[in-house]
């Protein structure tokens, strides 16, 4: 019975993280749009302030906000880093495709498994970086980075004559669109630890679990509201979040916060193979995009997308730490 509501529970999380890209892309407005990034956070802080509101309503002990800011002081400056890091990486979904935004997003869990080495390396856990770093890691992460460096040429090659390609030169270089989903997979790794850090009442700092959701809930709504200001104040008009374009902006975080409830679920029942099943997720949103949103990714760039998945799920499955 466990085993059929684990496997429910990650199945949901696929298609609620599948969900949460094609919906970020169909709130990408055709013509330009002032300021998109901020008003996409404005949408997503107004999703975390409910979501922040409704954890401090259901916590059975009294919640003070500076006392847990402080105690907790990880999670609260990656607080901030957050609000203002996957601020800048939504601006992905303006320039590629969801086809290509989520697999590269999705490397996060290897860049967390490697951020994670380096963690247990400095608490002392680990002798050596190949106690934890086997070969099928290893081969995966090797996979995952030729990959990249392949993608962005093939992409660069192939919209060498975008328009916005020759507004902006930075594009045609290194990473050049893949530079946003990369700061998101790091971001999102980044999360994955300080996490650890804070939860773990072995080595951290035995942190309740509805407290990091608070406090980040809290900090990016203060952002949320400081971009609002701010738009108000440079278009000379307040921004609605409450219109058919910005629905999708507001359903996609409500549906990657539903996921994170899915994912947890999953993983308290078997951590093992959560990660390694949901790595395939952005393989669904490939689909989708192609049905969906009526993409178009050459054949080169499908097989490279591919091969990120694969290399994802490559590092992810090892996941069983000494």
């Amino acid at each position: 019975m466990n085993q059929f509501l684990w496997l429910l529970l990650v199945i949901m999380a696929i298609v609620m993280w599948s969900a949460t890209s094609l919906l970020y892309k169909a709130g990408v407005p055709k013509e330009k749009e002032k300021h998109i990034s901020l008003k996409y956070s404005v949408c997503i802080g107004m999703v975390f302030f409910v979501i922040a509101v409704v954890y401090l309503i259901l916590r059975d002990e009294p919640f003070t906000i500076w006392e847990s800011a402080v105690r907790f002081w990880p999670m609260t400056v990656f607080g901030v880093v957050y609000a203002i890091v996957n601020t800048i990486s939504v601006k992905g979904y303006v320039y590629n495709e969801a086809t290509v935004e989520s697999p590269v997003e999705g490397i996060s869990g290897g860049v967390s498994t490697i951020l994670l080495i380096i963690m247990y390396l400095a608490l002392g856990r680990v002798d050596s970086v190949s106690a934890l770093l086997t070969p099928l890691r290893t081969a995966g992460i090797l996979v995952i980075v030729i990959s990249i460096i392949l993608l962005s040429t093939v992409r660069n090659r192939e919209n060498r004559n975008d328009p916005r390609y020759q507004k902006a030169g930075w594009m045609s270089r290194g990473l050049g669109t893949l530079i946003f989903p990369v700061l998101f997979s790091v971001i999102d790794a980044l999360e994955t630890i300080v996490t650890g850090i804070c939860l773990d009442t072995t080595y951290g700092y035995s942190m309740p679990e509805g407290d990091s959701i608070i406090i980040v809930g809290m900090e990016y709504a203060v952002f949320a509201f400081g971009f609002w200001i701010y738009i108000l104040i440079t278009e000379k008009k307040p921004y609605n979040p409450f219109t058919k374009q910005s629905a999708p902006r507001i359903l996609g975080a409500v549906a990657d916060n539903v996921g994170i409830v899915f994912y947890s679920y999953a993983m308290a029942i078997n951590s093992v193979s959560t990660d390694p099943l949901l790595a395939v997720y952005p393989v669904f949103v490939m689909i989708g995009g192609r049905i969906f949103m009526k993409e178009k990714v050459s054949k080169q760039q499908y097989i490279l997308l591919l091969g990120i998945v694969a290399g994802s799920v490559m590092v992810i499955a090892d996941t069983v730490f000494i």
